[in-house]
């Protein structure tokens, strides 16, 4: 299921402005553990996820908040809607930050690195989309 909340404004501080989308999002770690996360924006330069404690465990055993998290690398295959067909995003992400929002929820910032398989062109593709029908809704407002 797709959700677009946003289309980000003119106005927005951000260099690349990102786009409120719910999708689900594999979670690959170095130690090839795969998680189940679901993303809640993207933007040209990443993407943020939100998961329970448990996946936050696997990701850092000694707690996601209390130790250096700039040296974790993650891969991360998200299935994109481009057109009317679904194409995979593959890419290499950090850790940029961690914020707790609840009891077992946390929010995730993942900072892309770089991509597999050519899929950059994927995300480009994606957020055309969605810049495009931020024209047509300001054209016709």
């Amino acid at each position: 299921m797709i959700m677009i909340i946003d289309i980000p404004s003119i106005s927005d501080r951000r260099q690349t402005p990102r786009y409120e989308v719910t999708l689900p999002v594999e979670m690959i770690l170095e130690i090839d553990d795969i998680l189940s996360v679901t993303s809640r924006n993207i933007s040209n330069c990443g993407l943020q996820i939100i998961c329970d404690a448990w996946a936050t465990e696997k990701i850092e055993p000694r707690g996601i908040q209390s130790h250096a998290i700039d040296h974790i690398r993650i891969k991360t295959v998200t299935e994109l809607p481009v057109g009317n067909e679904t194409k995979k995003l593959y890419s290499n992400c950090r850790i940029l930050s961690v914020q707790r929002i609840s009891q077992d929820k946390y929010i995730l910032n993942l900072a892309f690195t770089d991509f597999e398989n050519d899929s950059e062109q994927v995300l480009d593709t994606f957020l055309d989309q969605y810049e495009q029908k931020k024209i047509v809704i300001s054209a016709t407002a």
